[in-house]
């Protein structure tokens, strides 16, 4: 039975670093000082980012990669390693798209449908990102009421939480950059904060 999509609101926030690096962090692969997020750990819950996800390219196809995402997640009081598999497009500097490849689990079982885009948007010298999310449930009305009821608030959640850490996370290293220093930002809206739906 087909899944019913379900879109949540846009996020975005104002980071005070160029778009370039802003896009460096977020696409490096391999985890560790890169903190790339995943499709799948968008769906984790709080606390899934609190460590970051490893990952190896299985595959390429032309702009795209396959990619195998090890995930720490730790929610309430069990933790255990989330592997998800996604096809991930980068487009420099512009946009990242993430779409998790449906898998067996309770989670990844689940979902049949799972994709993150960010926008990497140029205000001046500071950057204006935006965090697009979609996802489906299988069992069709069932698994739309419920994505709509329990699913949906808690991506939502955690996407304005990792938009918190992103920020936090390219601004320091924008501090310390020299091939990208943090500038003035001389245009856009500074006030553009985590948490403001666009729709």
């Amino acid at each position: 039975m087909a899944h019913i999509p379900i879109d949540l609101p846009d996020q975005s926030i104002h980071i005070h670093a160029q778009r370039e690096l802003a896009f460096e962090v977020i696409s490096a692969l391999g985890g560790g000082a890169s903190g790339m997020a995943s499709a799948g750990d968008m769906a984790g819950g709080t606390g899934a980012r609190k460590q970051s996800p490893t990952s190896v390219v299985l595959e390429e196809d032309g702009d795209r990669m396959l990619v195998e995402f090890r995930s720490h997640v730790k929610i309430g009081p069990i933790s255990t390693t989330w592997k998800t598999t996604e096809w991930v497009l980068p487009e420099k500097p512009v946009s990242i798209s993430f779409e998790l490849v449906p898998d067996h689990g309770i989670i990844t079982g689940g979902l049949r449908q799972l994709t993150d885009h960010f926008d990497f948007e140029k205000q001046g010298n500071c950057t204006v990102l935006t965090y697009k999310s979609r996802f489906g449930i299988r069992w069709s009305v069932g698994g739309w009421l419920l994505g709509k009821a329990l699913i949906g608030p808690i991506i939502k959640k955690h996407m304005i939480e990792h938009l918190g850490e992103v920020k936090e996370m390219i601004e320091s290293r924008a501090g310390r950059s020299r091939l990208y220093p943090q500038l003035e930002c001389d245009e856009g809206d500074e006030d553009v904060e985590v948490g403001k739906d666009d729709g």
